[in-house]
């Protein structure tokens, strides 16, 4: 009997400590090997790198300035029923009209990001085509899903891993990206997304 209720009073004090305990803090990961000729594609998720939510507030929001290109493509998937809602105005952002492009600002709790999407093109429908071919399974599928739905090009982002530097570099956009990309993502070396869209930052 006493030896039941020990383990019970332990048993209590676990729950109430684990209940107490502050919710751990939200994280963005992406793979960091990747080949931006690629588009953000890591060729073998060997190394994840995870951002917390507090980085945000102690970074700077920089443009991205690439010589002969808008912002950074990247094949970070924003499904279909997301993005449209996003053209037709759903979730309430600003945006701007710059030639092509209708770039969308997301701001909160210290976070700020500018973004575009866009349906995919040859060049990144190829490049999944040719990293599927040998794959009857899931060749077709993934090279399906591309062409049903859309991608996120980052046109200005947070400097989270190099604070010293005024110029965006590409993993800092793969970041934001993926924040803003569907929860899961198909193509392999691309991490899941968190979707803040619709589930919040």
């Amino acid at each position: 009997m006493r030896k039941s209720l020990i383990a019970l009073m332990i048993l209590i004090l676990n729950f109430s400590a684990s209940a107490l305990a502050p919710d751990p803090e939200p994280v963005v990961s992406i793979y960091d090997e990747f080949d931006d000729g690629l588009f953000g594609k890591s060729r073998h998720r060997g190394v994840i790198v995870s951002v917390k939510k507090a980085a945000f507030a102690r970074s700077e929001t920089l443009d991205i300035r690439e010589d002969g290109e808008q912002g950074y493509l990247t094949a970070v998937v924003m499904g279909r029923e997301t993005a449209e809602k996003l053209l037709e105005g759903a979730y309430g952002l600003p945006y701007k009209d710059m030639d092509s492009f209708r770039v969308f600002t997301y701001r909160s709790d210290g976070l700020d990001i500018s973004f575009s999407v866009e349906q995919p093109g040859p060049s990144m429908i190829r490049m999944v085509s040719d990293f599927y071919r040998d794959d009857e399974k899931w060749h077709d599928p993934l090279v399906g899903h591309y062409k049903e739905n859309y991608v996120i090009r980052i046109h200005r982002a947070e400097n989270v891993f190099d604070s010293w530097n005024d110029e965006i570099t590409y993993n800092e956009a793969m970041v934001a990206a993926t924040l803003l990309g569907d929860r899961n993502q198909w193509l392999w070396g691309i991490h899941d997304g968190e979707d803040i869209l619709n589930s919040g930052y």
